[in-house]
């Protein structure tokens, strides 16, 4: 089993999820304790033969350059949660877990071209939606949910939670858009409009092809926004050919000296084996 991590999902979530704590020195590490926390979690309940930790790039993206305006809307992150990234990194480094990190990509390009490259059943870790048009007959996404218990969505159980498959999440993005990341989809055209078009197992193709299906209203922004629609479609699309070697076996060392060291000083002495 591979286990995939989506670190900079998880490391917010910590962030803004948990009481601050400090180091000894005055430093917010409530971030990092957060997130070796739930990385030590879900090594303790899936035993994977390898986990691997995918972080963001910094910088601008190939969505970025698809589309300038990508992630334009989002507040600036703070530097109480940016300075705990590079603190993130070594604490894993100290536990030997294995981190990727590829520019110009972000973690959900990476996670989804190790998951394709793997030959074992995977588990993604994460609270993002996108990761779901991922999950297929060997790769489940665990979902961290906003006061409730992580979801665990197989193949088998996202239609019966979403009532789509989870690749048509890319043809709901280029039709409705996602505020979050800025991605613009077809203007007036939403959630009650396409989710019924889609549990029916239609796509954004077959919307092209045939805009009739669509109320006229509907179907006239399609043909107009068709070039919008498509691009949205791209900036949605997870990119899983990520030029990348796959890391040798990793698993987490929480009995050496540097370990021990590492997790005390995050608060996490409980999770010392």
């Amino acid at each position: 089993m591979l286990l995939l991590i989506d670190a900079n999902n998880l490391l917010a979530r910590s962030f803004y999820g948990r009481q601050p704590i400090y180091d000894t020195k005055g430093q917010p590490i409530h971030a990092v304790s957060g997130l070796l926390n739930w990385i030590l979690h879900f090594n303790h309940a899936y035993k994977p033969k390898m986990i691997i930790v995918c972080w963001d790039s910094p910088g601008p993206t190939f969505r970025h350059q698809l589309y300038s305006d990508y992630k334009a809307t989002r507040k600036q992150t703070p530097s109480e949660l940016l300075d705990q990234i590079p603190r993130s990194k070594k604490a894993l480094e100290n536990l030997s877990v294995a981190q990727v990190e590829i520019s110009g990509y972000e973690a959900d390009d990476i996670i989804g071209t190790l998951a394709a490259k793997s030959n074992d059943y995977v588990i993604i870790v994460s609270g993002d939606k996108d990761l779901f048009q991922l999950i297929s007959r060997n790769v489940m996404v665990d979902y961290f949910r906003a006061r409730k218990a992580p979801l665990q969505l197989t193949l088998f159980n996202h239609e019966e939670a979403y009532g789509i498959d989870p690749r048509q999440w890319v043809d709901y993005k280029a039709l409705v858009g996602d505020p979050s990341d800025n991605i613009p989809g077809v203007p007036s055209i939403g959630d009650k409009t396409v989710l019924p078009l889609l549990k029916q197992g239609l796509t954004l193709k077959d919307l092209l092809v045939c805009p009739d299906i669509l109320p006229a209203k509907a179907s006239q922004r399609l043909t107009e926004f068709k070039d919008q629609a498509l691009l949205s479609y791209k900036l949605a699309t997870i990119d899983c050919n990520v030029k990348i070697d796959m890391p040798l076996g990793s698993t987490i060392d929480v009995q050496s000296q540097l370990s021990r060291k590492t997790l005390r000083a995050l608060g996490l002495d409980c999770k010392i084996a």
